[in-house]
C-alpha cells in the first residue's frame, strides 16, 4: 500500500474574492498547479480558465508557474520564513498582454489595492477621450465623471492627460509601480497615470535627443502642486541605476517642501495655493542619469505678507514657526502668539488637518538636506521674524503747532528696538527710513516727513521687500544645492516641469497680482486649444481624413486685450506708471475709452473703480487700486540703505542689486578668507616651532654637564 502525505497550502486571492484573503488547499508533492487552481476556482465560484498561479518572494520577485509545476515541490525549497525572505502562492488572472506580472512582484496587499485600477473595464467609461463614440461637452462630462465614481481620477485625451483631484489619498503612487511604466507606450495596455506621461517624456527625451517639457495647468485647487510632486518623483526613480544614484535625485524631492512652505498660503479656494509658479528643469546625462536641476520662480505674490483676504492666511512658512519654534528659538527671535501679529489674518490661523509643529521640523529636515546649515536657518528665520514683527509697527500724527503738519511719529519705539535688533541695523536709522525720506532737489538733499498713509506704505513695503528677497535668496541656494557637483559640463538633455498657479476669482479682492496669475493661464488655455484643437484638425486634413472641425471658444482675442502694442492693458498701464500727473482713477479712465468696444472686456453696472474681463474660464472684476503702485513694485531707496548697512552681511546680500553676483562675491570673499587664515595659521605654526627647538637649545645649554666642555674643546 503506498502512502501519499499531503501537506496545506494557503492560497492568497487578493481582489478575486471580497470575503476571503487566502484559501487553505490539501495537496501532495504530485499534486499540479492546474489542479490546485481548479480547486480554488470552484470554491470561489469563478466561472471561466482564465486563472493561473503565481510564485511571490519578498517585495521585488514574482513567477508564474505552469500548469504541470508541483507547488508542494516549490514551497519545500523556499528558506524558513524571515522578514527578509517572505514566501507565498497568488491566484490570478492571465494577462498575457501585460508584461509586468512576469516581471515584477508585488506584496499581496499592494495588489488588492492596486488591481482594480489596473484592471479598469472599458464597458461603462472610456480612458482615452479620443475613444467616445460621439465626442461632445456632454459625453466628455458624463465620461468623466463615471470614471471618477469609479476611482478612477485619470483620462487621457491622446497625449494629455486630465486628472480629477479626488481630495484624498489613492494607493496608486507606491514606488513599484514606477517600474509598471518604465518604457511603456502612452495607450491601452496599462490605464491613465501621471507616471506614464512622466516615463514617456522621459524615454522620447533619450530615443529623440530633444528636450522635452510638460505643462501643468488647471484651477486653483485641481491638484497642480501634488502631480509636479508626483512627476518629479517618478522622474527621478527613473534616473536612478541601481545604488548608483547621483544624490542630486534627493535633493530635487527635498527642495520641494522649502519652495512650498515659503511659496504656498491658504485661499478661499484651496488649503495649499501655490502662490507663485515655477518652473523646475531636470538635466540628464547620456545614459540617463540625472546630472542636475534648476529652478526658476515667477510672481511671487508679495502683497499677501501684509494683507489677506476674510478666509485666507500668510504663507505656511509664518505658521510654523510659530507653532514648532522652541523656547530658545522663541527667546532668541522674540516670537510672539500668532493672533498678537497685524500681519497675519486672526480668523485663520490654524489649517485643518495639519499638524504645524510636525511640518515646521519637516521643514527643517528638509531646508537641511538641500544644504542651509543651521546657521544660515536662524538667520533666515531672524528675517521671518522682523517681517512679522514690522507689521506690529504703529503711527499717530505728530503734535504740532502747525495746522498743515501732518507727518507722523512712532507710537510703539520697542518694537522697532527688536526688529532693528534682528536685522542688526541702527534703531535710529530704521526710525528714520520709517517715518521720513530724502530727496534731492536743486543739487540738495530734503528731508520730507511722511504723512500717516505714507508711513504705513513705507512699512509694509520694507516687508514685501524683505521677504520677495528672501525667497529670490532661497531659490538661489537651491539651485546651488543642484549644481552639477562633478564639474563636467552638460551635455545631455533636460526635462522641464511647469507648475504655475491656478486660475482663481477672490470677488472684491482681485488686484495686480491675480490679474497677471489669470493671465498666464489665459496664455496656458490658448497653448491647449492650440494642440489640441488648431493643430490635430490640421494634421486630420493634411493626410486626408474625413472630418467636422470641433468648434471651440478661440481665446486669442482675450490675449490681445492684453498685450497687443499700443492699446493693450499691460501696454497702457506701463505707460501711465511712467507719466508724473496719473493716478489708478485716470488708469481705469484709459482702460474704459480705449476697449470699450472690446467683446472681451465690460464695465461694471454700478460705477466703481473696477474693470471686468471675460476670461475662457468666466468673468473676474479687477480692482484698479493700488495698479499702478504694484507694478512699479519699486523699493525706496531708503529703505535699500538702510538694509546695506546691517552689520550681518546675511542682510547685506538680500538687497544685493544681483543676488547672483552677490552670491559669487561671497564665495571669492570665503576662498581668500580661508587662503590668508591657512597663512597666517602656517606663519604661526612655524613660529611656534621655531621657539620651541629654541628653547629646547637653551634648555640643553643650560644643564650640560662638565665634560661637555671638555669634549667640545678638543
Amino acid at each position: 500500500m503506498q502512502v501519499m502525505l499531503s501537506t496545506c497550502l494557503f492560497v492568497y486571492v487578493g481582489a478575486l474574492s471580497l470575503h476571503y484573503e487566502a484559501l487553505s488547499v490539501e495537496a501532495s508533492k504530485q499534486t499540479t498547479a492546474e489542479e490546485i487552481v481548479s480547486c480554488i476556482v470552484e470554491r470561489l465560484g469563478l466561472t471561466g480558465n482564465n486563472y493561473e498561479l503565481a510564485e511571490v518572494a519578498g517585495e521585488c520577485k514574482e513567477r508564474r508557474l505552469s500548469a504541470h509545476e508541483k507547488p508542494v515541490s516549490v514551497m519545500l525549497l523556499w528558506p524558513m520564513h524571515s522578514e527578509k525572505d517572505f514566501h507565498r502562492f497568488y491566484l490570478r488572472e492571465i494577462q498575457s498582454d501585460v508584461p509586468w506580472l512576469d516581471s515584477y512582484g508585488l506584496d499581496p496587499q499592494i495588489l488588492r489595492d492596486f488591481i482594480p485600477f489596473l484592471l479598469q473595464k472599458e464597458n461603462r467609461e472610456y480612458p482615452d477621450l479620443c475613444q467616445l463614440p460621439d465626442l461632445n461637452e456632454a459625453t466628455l462630462l458624463e465620461n468623466l465623471r463615471q470614471r471618477f465614481e469609479a476611482g478612477h481620477i485619470y483620462t487621457y485625451v491622446g497625449s494629455i492627460l486630465i486628472a480629477v483631484n479626488p481630495f484624498k489619498f489613492h494607493p496608486i503612487y507606491n514606488p513599484k509601480y514606477v517600474r509598471l511604466y518604465q518604457n511603456q507606450r502612452i495607450g491601452p495596455i496599462l490605464p491613465p497615470h501621471i507616471f506614464a506621461i512622466a516615463d514617456n517624456a522621459y524615454y522620447n527625451m533619450l530615443k529623440e535627443k530633444r528636450n522635452q517639457c510638460i505643462v501643468i495647468s488647471g484651477e486653483s485647487g485641481s491638484g497642480k502642486t501634488e502631480s509636479t510632486n508626483f512627476l518629479l518623483h517618478h522622474l527621478t526613480a527613473l534616473s536612478q541605476k541601481g545604488a548608483h544614484g547621483s544624490g542630486v535625485e534627493q535633493t530635487i524631492l527635498s527642495a520641494g517642501p522649502v519652495l512650498e512652505a515659503f511659496g504656498n498660503a491658504k485661499t478661499a479656494h484651496n488649503n495649499n495655493s501655490s502662490r507663485f509658479g515655477k518652473f523646475i528643469q531636470v538635466n540628464y546625462r547620456e545614459n540617463g542619469m540625472v546630472q542636475g536641476a534648476v529652478v526658476q520662480k515667477y510672481l511671487l505674490e508679495k502683497s499677501r505678507i501684509v494683507s489677506q483676504g476674510h478666509y485666507e492666511r500668510n504663507y505656511h512658512v509664518f505658521y510654523y514657526l510659530l507653532s514648532g519654534a522652541t523656547d530658545a528659538e522663541r527667546d532668541a527671535l522674540h516670537l510672539l502668539p500668532a493672533e498678537k501679529y497685524h500681519y497675519l489674518n486672526a480668523k485663520n490661523l490654524t489649517l485643518e488637518n495639519c499638524d504645524e509643529k510636525y511640518e515646521f521640523s519637516r521643514l527643517k529636515q528638509s531646508m537641511e538636506m538641500v544644504g542651509f546649515s543651521a546657521e544660515k536657518q536662524r538667520r533666515l528665520f531672524n528675517v521671518l521674524s522682523a517681517v512679522l514683527l514690522l507689521g506690529n509697527v504703529e503711527f499717530f500724527p505728530k503734535k504740532s503747532t502747525y495746522h498743515h503738519d501732518e507727518s507722523v511719529q512712532v507710537r510703539n519705539p520697542d518694537v522697532v528696538g527688536l526688529i532693528s535688533e534682528l536685522l542688526r541695523v541702527k534703531q535710529e536709522t530704521l526710525m528714520s527710513a520709517l517715518t521720513s525720506k530724502r530727496v534731492k532737489a536743486s543739487g540738495e538733499t530734503l528731508i520730507m516727513q511722511y504723512k500717516l498713509p505714507e508711513a504705513i506704505a513705507a512699512r509694509d513695503a520694507l516687508a514685501k521687500c524683505l521677504y520677495g528677497a528672501l525667497f529670490d535668496w532661497i531659490v538661489l541656494q537651491v539651485n546651488h544645492a543642484l549644481l552639477n557637483k562633478d564639474q563636467v559640463l552638460h551635455t545631455g538633455h533636460s526635462i522641464g516641469v511647469l507648475d504655475i498657479f491656478g486660475f482663481e476669482d477672490f470677488g472684491p479682492q482681485n488686484s495686480f497680482e491675480q490679474l497677471c496669475i489669470n493671465y498666464a493661464n489665459e496664455h496656458l488655455q490658448y497653448y491647449f486649444n492650440l494642440h489640441v484643437f488648431k493643430y490635430e484638425q490640421k494634421e486630420y486634413k493634411r493626410e486626408g481624413i474625413k472630418w467636422t472641425d470641433i468648434e471651440f471658444l478661440d481665446n486669442y482675442g482675450c490675449l490681445q486685450l492684453f498685450e497687443s502694442k499700443p492699446s493693450g492693458l499691460l501696454c497702457i498701464l506701463d505707460d501711465l506708471c511712467n507719466f508724473p500727473g496719473a493716478t489708478n482713477e485716470t488708469l481705469l479712465q484709459k482702460f474704459n475709452s480705449v476697449h470699450k468696444d472690446n467683446a472681451f472686456y465690460e464695465k461694471p453696472q454700478r460705477k466703481e473703480n473696477a474693470f471686468i474681463i471675460k476670461h475662457y474660464a468666466g468673468k473676474v472684476k479687477y480692482q484698479v487700486a493700488e495698479m499702478r503702485e504694484k507694478n512699479l513694485d519699486l523699493m525706496r531707496q531708503d529703505i535699500v540703505s538702510v538694509l546695506k548697512n546691517s552689520s550681518m552681511a546675511f542682510v547685506r546680500e538680500l538687497v544685493g542689486a544681483d543676488p547672483v553676483a552677490v552670491f559669487r562675491w561671497a564665495i571669492l570673499r570665503a576662498f581668500f578668507r580661508g587662503y590668508f587664515a591657512f597663512r597666517s595659521a602656517g606663519i604661526k605654526h612655524r613660529k611656534e616651532r621655531a621657539d620651541m627647538s629654541y628653547n629646547k637649545l637653551a634648555t640643553k645649554t643650560r644643564y650640560r654637564a662638565p665634560n661637555d666642555s671638555i669634549v667640545s674643546r678638543y
